[in-house]
Formats: structure tokens, sequence, C-alpha cells
């Protein structure tokens, strides 16, 4: 599927599911959901696969901030927070680890390292270090866009290093198909919010 179809999937899904109540809760899900819905697309390098990924990095910057904002006009630091939970050496080593997994899926292969169970236990891991909040949203997203890649033609590995291919053959990544659950994302997304904002 598309960038902005994973955003808006991940972000509702992670919403819906997770229910956050407080103010710091429905930002750590909505940074988590939207992060985990668009990092495992850091493999995409052709032309037009890379112009769709880099507005859904654009995109899920803009939720991110907007969340950060949304969190300090609520009296809600979450730097501040964040530096509270652990250790600074124990954030670094998340920081690492995440921009050497970000490095490793860049140079992997479509839809292998990067959308692989391995990938994602690891940068959940990376997450869990730098602010555990963030790692249930994270988990959500990130599993949403794997199961979605898994629904069209070109197979995902989600078994990786393994060479078994995951396919289900049902629709093309940016066909129809994308176009229905794009609205049903957001249809998600604003539910999950307003669900939020009046708990």
């Amino acid at each position: 599927m598309m960038s902005k179809t994973h955003i808006t999937m991940g972000i509702g899904t992670s919403l819906l599911l997770l229910h956050p109540h407080t103010a710091s809760g429905i930002s750590a899900v909505l940074i988590g959901g939207t992060f985990g819905a668009i990092i495992p697309d850091i493999d995409c390098k052709s032309t037009r696969i890379s112009r769709d990924a880099l507005h859904g990095r654009i995109i899920a910057a803009a939720v991110i901030a907007a969340s950060v904002f949304f969190g300090q006009f609520q009296q809600v630091s979450l730097l501040k927070d964040i530096l509270q939970t652990h250790v600074n050496h124990t954030i670094l080593l998340g920081f690492l680890l995440m921009s050497i997994l970000c490095v490793a899926g860049r140079i992997s292969g479509h839809r292998s390292f990067s959308h692989s169970f391995l990938f994602f236990v690891l940068m959940g891991g990376a997450i869990y270090q730098i602010y555990p909040a963030f790692l249930p949203g994270f988990c959500i997203g990130c599993l949403s866009h794997l199961l979605l890649d898994c629904l069209n033609k070109k197979p995902v590995r989600l078994l990786y290093p393994m060479k078994t291919e995951f396919c289900m053959k049902l629709c093309y990544a940016d066909g129809m198909a994308n176009k229905v659950l794009l609205w049903v994302g957001l249809l998600l997304s604003v539910c999950g919010v307003v669900l939020a904002w009046l708990q």
C-alpha cells in the first residue's frame, strides 16, 4: 500500500485499540503509531516509490511534530518525561540501535529486512529504550503496515533472513483497494481522536 494509507491505518488502529485517555497517552500513541506505520518503507529506492515514501515521511514528521505540540499545549513535556524515564545512556543506546536498523533497512531490498518480524522486534527494542510509552503504538502501526503489504501482489519477506515470502495477491499497492483503505484509515483516525478526546 502507499504511504498515506499506511499512516492513516497505523494511527487509526493504534488509537482505537489502545484507547489513550490522557494528553501524554494520546501523544505517545500518535507518535508510536505514526512511526511504526511508516518506518518499514525506509527501504524504498525506486523513483516513483521513493517519491511516495518521501511524501509519507513528511506527513509522518508533521503528525509527530503536531503530537509533540499537542502535548506541550496540554502541559505535557514529552522530552522531559523521556529524560526522567530513562538514564541518558539508555536513550542514546536506543537511538544508536534505531540508526543502525534504519541504515540496514535502507540498504536491504524492498520488502525484505525492514518488512520482517526481525526488524519489528529489534526496532521495538530500540523504541523501548528511548521511551516505553511509544512501544504499544509502534507495535500496532508497524504490524498494520506488514499486514497491509501482504495483501497486495508483491511478496513480503516476513521471516527474513529466511527466503520464505508472503503474498495474498488480492490487490495492487496503488490500486482501488489502496484508495478504499486510505479512507477507512482516515475514518478510523478521526474516530480514534474523537474517542480519545472525549474520554
